[in-house]
């Protein structure tokens, strides 16, 4: 049954191989004008944030630096809220606090001190700003807020590493269209063998007409007009 299964399958795979193709290439083709052509180009810029104990002793307990790895997640939430968002429209009128909040990405390592913070968008000088922007706001607002921790720039946004775009994933987006053209393939070979009802081979037919097969007449083509003379000529001699 399996060395079957195998066989029809090369069978219908031998039998579709045009359409196949086609689907595949022409689906490859539409997902790279997509991504060339229609796609905006995204660039990222990116800061880096430490978080650390507010005194000038420098022999830091590891229980000190427990609590500032603990106030990490809580200046990533200060550094997207909503408060913070609208100070930052407001330099950049063109964007909503809600279109910056959703390109910045807050991000930290286990068991740092420091705050990655990203900000992707089609013009990668905007990004750049942004990102510095947010970080220098965030500094000023949270010595106001907590008083226990200092906060300082550990890296900040530079135009140079931000000039080649960061999205879209052109490999992806390929990989997507071949796999929609051979999807759209396999539905129509499924749905063209679904009502496909003519008979093709024996056992198909011994199956459904419950019946044994007695004999089978082959298929014989008729003689060209050539064929005809021959046996006439040869007739006659």
């Amino acid at each position: 049954m399996e060395t079957f299964d195998i066989k029809y399958l090369f069978q219908i795979i031998k039998k579709y191989k045009l359409l196949i193709f086609s689907s595949a290439f022409i689906g490859t083709l539409i997902a790279t004008f997509v991504t060339f052509f229609y796609l905006t180009s995204i660039y990222s810029a990116s800061t880096q944030i430490l978080v650390t104990q507010a005194n000038d002793n420098k022999n830091v307990q590891s229980s000190e630096v427990q609590a500032n790895i603990q106030m990490v997640n809580t200046y990533s939430i200060i550094l997207k809220s909503k408060d913070l968002m609208k100070e930052i429209a407001k330099d950049y009128p063109k964007y909503t606090a809600n279109e910056i909040s959703k390109n910045l990405i807050v991000t930290s390592d286990s068991n740092s001190q420091v705050i990655n913070v990203t900000v992707k968008n089609q013009y990668p000088r905007v990004a750049v700003a942004i990102a510095n922007d947010i970080t220098d706001k965030f500094i000023k607002e949270s010595k106001d807020l907590i008083k226990t921790n200092e906060v300082s720039v550990l890296s900040r946004a530079y135009i140079e590493d931000s000039e080649h775009p960061s999205g879209p994933n052109h490999q992806i987006h390929l990989m997507i269209g071949l796999l929609a053209g051979l999807f759209l393939a396999f539905i129509i070979i499924v749905l063209k063998e679904m009502f496909d009802t003519t008979l093709k081979t024996e056992e198909s037919i011994e199956k459904i007409l419950q019946l044994p097969i007695l004999g089978t007449i082959n298929h014989i083509n008729k003689p060209g007009k050539g064929g005809q003379r021959h046996e006439k000529n040869k007739n006659q001699g």
